[in-house]
């Protein structure tokens, strides 16, 4: 019979595939995982259809963006992801201007045995009452 939808796509991120999707996306790859390339022996072993490109990345919950993998290697790929991300959210913010790189006065007061070059000089009142 043929197939009346062309691939599947989830209607959010969140769905799931169905088992007929699952068994497709097994049978395309032919039983290996797209991580490390071994056979994945089903009744034994457990595996996920992992995203290709991540969710958090930029990917999408369809077909062609999903591949078999070992639970372990599937694990492993999540990690690297999520640290891909969130290297690329800081990077974001310091090129936006939404978070400021530390300066380096500051990081000097930090180190140990930093004394002040002027410590007879007024400190900076940075609010001032007003008379009443």
């Amino acid at each position: 019979m043929a197939r009346t939808v062309k691939e599947w796509q989830g209607r959010t991120d969140d769905s799931k595939a169905p088992p007929r999707v699952r068994q497709k996306i097994f049978d395309r790859d032919a039983g290996k995982c797209h991580l490390c390339g071994h056979a994945i022996k089903v009744p034994g072993e457990t595996w996920d259809l992992d995203h290709i490109v991540a969710l958090i990345n930029g990917g999408e919950n369809r077909e062609t963006n999903l591949a078999p993998a070992h639970k372990h290697c599937h694990l492993a790929k999540t990690a690297l992801d999520v640290g891909e991300k969130s290297k690329v959210a800081a990077v974001r913010q310091k090129h936006t201007g939404a978070k400021f790189a530390k300066s380096k006065l500051a990081a000097k007061k930090d180190r140990p045995g930093w004394q002040d070059p002027f410590p007879d000089l007024p400190k900076p009142r940075l609010f001032v009452e007003a008379d009443r």
